[in-house]
């Protein structure tokens, strides 16, 4: 994030850009979020206090905790995001990677003591990973959270092929991100759904990603009416317009939306539900 901020200056930022930001986070040896105690009211408030100076801006849009530190009680956590709500530093407070019930006690605490609650979670969401629509989102409805879908293309699954994976392409390197994202989602049922995903793009006439994008856009349990929203990134500039082109054609034929449905069926008893491992799908 820091090296990300350094090389976002007030000068780049003459444009329409709306940052979100979320505090110091990496992965440990186990693949899952760290470092502990950075989510203390203290070291809340003065990382984005230094983050706003780094960006050379007065604000950012959405504050996020990407992801619930068992070390840090959610009180002192919710003190020193307000804290910095009251300063002016950011809009909106969101979560990411929290559980349902985690997301009902932040909210809780925060009504309780008059903090800035929680408007927005940002969740693992794909074709093949849906789990959070029944484990998460009856909490973000009755709460009225918006759902911002990360990873909708799965980490980059949904673009490899087996092959690929054997590779250890891009994300799925074992070696990257303690192997979390080859951990998630290379599994034998996954892998072979990759062929009826590249069927479908096929009988669509659309690339792989592209087809990902849309049905998350437009055929699954998001509401742009609620304010849900897909996030898309991309590793070179040239691939960030024909995501853009491809998500305006709407949503994909019934034909495909019924096949991925299927894959679903077919996938779900060994689809990942986030990237930290926050939530664990005890029974399907």
């Amino acid at each position: 994030m820091l090296y990300s901020e350094l090389h976002l200056k007030r000068e780049a930022l003459n444009c329409s850009f709306i940052i979100h930001r979320k505090p110091p986070c990496v992965i440990n040896e186990l693949g899952s979020f760290g470092p502990k105690g950075s989510l203390g009211k203290d070291q809340v408030l003065a990382d984005i206090e230094d983050s706003i100076k780094r960006l050379k801006i007065d604000s950012v849009d959405i504050l996020y905790i990407h992801a619930p530190d068992d070390s840090c009680p959610i009180k002192d956590t919710l003190e020193g995001v307000t804290a910095a709500h009251k300063k002016g530093l950011f809009k909106r407070f969101g979560l990411s990677n929290f559980t349902a019930k985690q997301v009902q006690e932040a909210y809780d605490v925060a009504e309780e003591h008059g903090y800035v609650k929680p408007s927005v979670y940002q969740g693992n969401y794909s074709p093949v990973a849906r789990h959070l629509e029944t484990m998460l989102f009856p909490t973000l409805r009755k709460l009225n959270m918006a759902f911002y879908a990360y990873s909708p293309l799965a980490g980059g699954f949904l673009t490899k092929t087996p092959e690929d994976l054997d590779a250890g392409k891009g994300r799925f390197d074992p070696k990257v991100l303690g192997g979390m994202y080859k951990n998630m989602y290379d599994k034998p049922t996954l892998r072979e759904a990759l062929g009826e995903w590249n069927a479908i793009a096929e009988k669509e006439g659309i690339s792989k990603a592209e087809l990902a994008y849309r049905w998350v856009g437009y055929n699954s349990a998001l509401k742009a009416e609620l304010g849900d929203a897909v996030i898309f990134g991309a590793s070179k500039i040239g691939q960030i317009e024909p995501t853009a082109n491809g998500l305006k054609k709407g949503d994909v034929s019934k034909e495909a939306a019924e096949r991925i449905e299927k894959i679903w069926e077919s996938v779900k008893a060994e689809a990942p539900v986030d990237n930290a491992g926050v939530n664990k799908v005890e029974k399907l």
